[in-house]
């Protein structure tokens, strides 16, 4: 992930935040560039770059999920499936 903010002048609290937000993106990308040694996924695609959208996605849902005290996770799967629907078709080979 860029790094939009030099660590050192973030305070503990956010350095932590963000060192799990790139691990959870690197937990995206992996299977990514995974599909793409296996041919699953086109070449061409930047995978790395491509995980961080997926992430930001995932992350916003996570998000509007502990918002709500209504919402339910097969609930924020099935629209994080449906937003990311367009992805995976587009990097699809």
């Amino acid at each position: 992930m860029p790094v939009l903010f030099s660590q050192s002048a973030m305070p503990p609290f956010g350095q932590a935040y963000t060192a799990l937000d790139r691990s959870l993106t690197e937990q995206i990308r992996a299977p990514i560039a995974r599909l793409q040694v296996l041919g699953l996924v086109r070449q061409d695609i930047d995978g790395a770059a491509l995980g961080e959208p997926i992430f930001n996605n995932m992350n916003m849902m996570f998000i509007e999920f502990v918002k709500r005290d209504t919402a339910r996770i097969p609930e924020v799967r099935v629209a994080i499936r449906r937003q990311n629907r367009i992805l995976v078709a587009a990097i699809g080979v």
